[in-house]
């Protein structure tokens, strides 16, 4: 059950960019021919959701010429040009891609002016929680991680999915105990929470289908494998690589 807990607080767990109002409207297949990368394409929907190499999706913003990734816990920042992203942090730094023109790469752009509401609310996340910290620095920091909770709070309430995931994961944190009480690993028996479980169904209905993974994992850690395994399934019929993989982890470390 442990590895499900964590996997929940998992989720709580820089570079100048112009006045140009921030969008998601990068559309496209980019590869490259670096054998050292660990991704080896990125590929834009063109509604906020960029698909990192088949390992899962993550959400993106652009913002002048730069490109701002969010594979899970870390940051990925590009400069584009024309039809080539350069790498400019870690993990994807001194690294080209270059966009494959004759791919077909989905684009799941519906609703212009909702996707770039999440754009601008993803760049002002980015600005007020990750561009001069880390998560870690936060949690050691009683100042710094009430600023954090309380702006995660507020995003999730004007609609960024990805506030309200981290909101949901800073809620199983306080039932467990803080985050004194899991690096003491003395942490409290979780018991259900309605309003965890609100929050999950919350973000499913806002369409983030990464809400099936972590309310599964919720379910999980209290024990309820049957309704664990129904999420599971609900996201990777929806596309969630993290759902199958986590369902597959769980599978298999049950006893036989």
């Amino acid at each position: 059950m442990t590895k499900y807990i964590f996997l929940l607080i998992g989720i709580i767990s820089s570079t100048l960019l112009n006045a140009q109002e921030a969008d998601n409207n990068l559309q496209g297949y980019f590869v490259t021919n670096s054998k050292e990368s660990l991704y080896s394409y990125f590929a834009f929907d063109g509604n906020g959701k960029v698909d990192i190499a088949g390992y899962g999706k993550g959400d993106y913003f652009v913002k002048g010429d730069s490109v701002v990734v969010f594979p899970d816990k870390d940051i990925f920042i590009f400069k584009i040009s024309k039809t080539h992203l350069s790498g400019n942090s870690s993990w994807v730094k001194n690294t080209k891609w270059d966009l494959k023109k004759d791919s077909i790469a989905e684009n799941n752009r519906k609703d212009d002016a909702l996707a770039k509401k999440n754009a601008q609310l993803l760049y002002e996340y980015y600005r007020k929680t990750r561009a001069k910290s880390n998560d870690l620095e936060k949690l050691f920091d009683e100042s710094a991680m009430a600023n954090y909770t309380k702006n995660i709070d507020d995003l999730c309430g004007r609609g960024l999915a990805k506030a309200c995931m981290e909101k949901l994961g800073l809620m199983v944190m306080e039932d467990l105990g803080g985050i004194s009480a899991v690096l003491a690993s003395k942490t409290k028996k979780p018991k259900q929470n309605p309003e965890i479980i609100k929050l999950g169904q919350k973000i499913i209905t806002m369409g983030e289908v990464e809400g099936h993974t972590v309310l599964g994992s919720y379910y999980y850690s209290l024990g309820d494998k049957v309704k664990a395994e129904k999420e599971w399934q609900k996201g990777t019929d929806k596309g969630s690589t993290k759902a199958a993989m986590v369902q597959f982890e769980a599978e298999m470390s049950e006893p036989k």
